[in-house]
């Protein structure tokens, strides 16, 4: 008997609808890596999350780069590159590899690997690799790699799902019975760990609200970037608002489809009547959502709590 899930967003054959295709790809998360070189004297990197390991005998891993990237003759000009895993507080670098830019490691801290190539600080692991084979797979190279080297820190990683940057939370269903089962994480005490996984329940919680209203999380965000800054690119909007492009491309589809955006040559878009009367009324759900989350808080905490994140916010906008 065919059963009917309620549940389905897309499906299909993906050479008619390349958007819905890649949604469907989203829903398998990701590390998120900036992969450096160096051709001649000159450095280059790039962001992303096609990595994967192949085989620990020998230690190979593989990623892929577009073929329209201009990057591209240098990692194939190359015979070595560096798979810099990022961490969970670095996605400004994410952001900041994935745009073209004349000189992307003068305002950024690395130190140099095996043959001068670049290594970036601060990341969750780093193999630095000599460059074994290369296929071509449709839109894409594959380079394969040889691990000569590799370092793991105590960071956590950057994780990319669904179109946003995430963090990896433990599963509520994960079985009690473990060979090693510990009371609390070392780390539950930390601020940013709380802050994840208060951000995640309340995020979770909220998302019946952007159902009623007919949008998600990210259109909703997409929607407030634009209230505020009429005239932005979608290049502008995913770099502030941390959602990647593919996100952002799919959230202002679904805006343009409902009028509530519209766009504003050169390129660029605007929030519209019926937008900001959207926006409005989801503002509403969430005062509303937000007293009744507060509401056995005390005012107090509450208060010192919203100092502390403006503070900490403030510094995010320098």
């Amino acid at each position: 008997m065919n059963v009917v899930d309620s549940s389905l967003l897309d499906e299909g054959n993906p050479a008619f609808d390349q958007r819905a295709f890649r949604r469907a790809l989203g829903q398998f998360a990701t590390g998120v890596t900036v992969i450096t070189t160096k051709a001649g004297d000159e450095l280059f990197a790039v962001t992303a999350n096609s990595f994967s390991s192949v085989s620990l005998d020998p230690p190979m891993v593989l990623w892929s780069l577009r073929k329209e990237s201009r990057n591209l003759p240098a990692f194939q000009q190359s015979d070595r590159f560096a798979i810099n895993i990022l961490a969970a507080d670095q996605i400004d670098l994410a952001s900041h590899f994935s745009r073209s830019s004349t000189d992307k490691f003068a305002s950024r801290a690395w130190r140099e690997g095996i043959g001068g190539i670049p290594l970036i600080n601060h990341a969750a692991a780093q193999f630095e690799c000599r460059r074994a084979a290369e296929y071509e797979a449709g839109d894409h190279i594959i380079f394969v790699g040889e691990v000569e080297y590799f370092r793991c820190f105590d960071r956590v990683g950057l994780l990319f799902a669904q179109g946003r940057y995430a963090l990896a939370l433990d599963h509520p269903g994960t079985p009690a019975d473990l060979p090693l089962q510990v009371t609390a994480h070392p780390r539950d005490d930390f601020f940013l760990p709380l802050l994840v996984r208060s951000y995640a329940y309340l995020s979770g919680a909220f998302a019946e609200h952007h159902d009623a209203e007919g949008v998600n999380t990210n259109q909703s965000r997409v929607l407030a970037f634009l209230a505020t800054r009429a005239g932005a690119s979608a290049e502008v909007i995913a770099r502030m608002t941390f959602l990647g492009e593919a996100a952002v491309e799919d959230a202002i589809a679904k805006l343009l489809g409902l009028g509530w955006v519209a766009p504003r040559p050169p390129g660029t878009l605007a929030i519209t009547k019926e937008g900001l009367e959207g926006m409005h009324r989801i503002i509403a759900r969430a005062h509303q959502f937000e007293e009744e989350q507060l509401a056995e808080v005390d005012p107090a905490d509450v208060a010192a709590a919203r100092r502390v994140l403006l503070a900490l916010a403030s510094r995010g906008e320098h």
